[in-house]
């Protein structure tokens, strides 16, 4: 089977340019990536609002870039960082900064993807992992398969972001869109950290609860549904499945 992603032959000053990001998002994850690894740690998030909180307007542009970081670097999940927005400014302050920060970064990617092309995708992500959301790609249900891939729980949405940029989604569609649907887990999650702050425990064990039981209906069925969408996808594109099967 075939990609059915565009390619384009970028020139060499694109090429620099990639490879320059490369070193620079490999430099940065080096530098971040002991400090996200503690993020879990209730006592390390402490610290971290403590730092933040006591060095003001500065802090609220340090959990900008935290959060831009934590989306470019795919791996690093964004809950902890969402938890400590809540906690230092509430959460429709949380919430902002949260949901700004994936847009800078979704642009980012977006845009630069969009020049060199699927290869740097499949090199970064593997082939297989790749293809494995060609369904992302359906021209006539994308704005939709949008909006539900970052609406559903558990599902790569960083990852997600790498993808769209080799897609036919209009920029400017696809970052409303995206933001639409990370919205309700971030504020949930900027929600609990306001709670946590305010020192309102039920409230953010029944928010930890709902969150928990969400999660753990996505993960129990996150992967069939993605093998039906691409099952679907090969159909509508007339090709049999692995199995032989339509």
């Amino acid at each position: 089977m075939g990609s059915h992603f565009p390619r384009k032959k970028p020139s060499r000053a694109l090429v620099a340019l990639c490879l320059f990001l490369l070193l620079a998002v490999g430099v940065l994850t080096a530098l971040f990536l002991p400090f996200f690894s503690k993020l879990g740690d209730p006592d390390f998030q402490l610290q971290v609002e403590e730092w933040i909180s006591s060095i003001g307007m500065v802090g609220w542009l340090i959990l900008l870039i935290l959060q831009i970081l934590q989306v470019i670097i795919a791996f690093i999940p964004g809950g902890p960082v969402e938890v400590i927005a809540g906690v230092l400014f509430g959460v429709w302050g949380g919430t902002l900064v949260c949901l700004l920060g994936s847009i800078i970064a979704s642009a980012l990617i977006f845009f630069t993807v969009r020049r060199v092309g699927a290869s740097f995708v499949e090199r970064l992500f593997g082939k297989e992992q790749v293809l494995r959301f060609d369904f992302f790609h359906d021209n006539r249900r994308m704005e939709t398969i949008t909006f539900l891939l970052f609406l559903i729980p558990g599902l790569p949405k960083d990852m997600l972001t790498y993808l769209a940029g080799i897609s036919q989604i209009r920029a400017s569609r696809f970052l409303v869109i995206s933001t639409l649907g990370r919205f309700p887990a971030v504020v949930t999650t900027a929600t609990m950290g306001a709670t946590m702050s305010e020192g309102n425990w039920i409230a953010t064990l029944l928010i930890f609860l709902l969150t928990a039981a969400v999660g753990l209906v996505s993960i129990r069925y996150k992967d069939r549904f993605l093998d039906h969408m691409h099952h679907r996808h090969l159909k509508g594109q007339g090709h049999s499945s692995p199995n032989g099967k339509g």
